[in-house]
């Protein structure tokens, strides 16, 4: 068990949350591909590392959350991925340090690698490949801005 398990599996599936991700996290597609390249070298740099429907939603929002701040021109405050990924800013906070030593702070990721892992998505993901993931060195601009906190948290609570 990891900083990144929850207790129990999240009622959100993972569809779901990756899309909930990538509509608000505002960040580019590239984006998307990194954060799989980091939990795939985290695996390997940790043997007994797992990944599972305990852990995955949390590594999917801080590894996204970690290839935002490193690559795109504009990113956001902790408390907004936070209020994204539906944990507190604290644990946000944490869960990105964590995550940092355990990818041993290394974040650029060489073009074979990111082209690997662009394949792996465009295959899970249908019709990624009609204009989406653009290539890893053409970023695409951010929105200037940011979604309301009702709106980032699907309505009022």
């Amino acid at each position: 068990i990891t900083e990144f398990h929850c207790v129990s599996q999240p009622h959100i599936g993972l569809h779901a949350y990756l899309e909930r991700i990538a509509k608000y996290f505002q960040c580019s597609d590239q984006c998307l591909v990194l954060g799989l390249t980091y939990i795939d070298r985290i695996v390997k740099l940790h043997s007994d590392f797992v990944v599972s429907p305990l852990n995955i939603h949390r590594l999917l929002a801080t590894s996204i959350m970690v290839a935002a701040k490193f690559w795109d021109d504009i990113f956001y405050p902790n408390s907004h991925y936070a209020k994204v990924a539906g944990v507190r800013t604290a644990e946000m906070c944490a869960l990105e340090r964590q995550f940092l030593l355990r990818v041993q702070w290394r974040l650029t990721v060489t073009p074979d690698d990111y082209r690997l892992w662009r394949r792996h998505l465009l295959a899970a993901v249908p019709g990624a490949g009609v204009g989406g993931l653009s290539s890893p060195y053409v970023a695409r601009p951010n929105p200037a801005t940011t979604p309301s906190k009702q709106d980032a948290m699907g309505g009022s609570r």
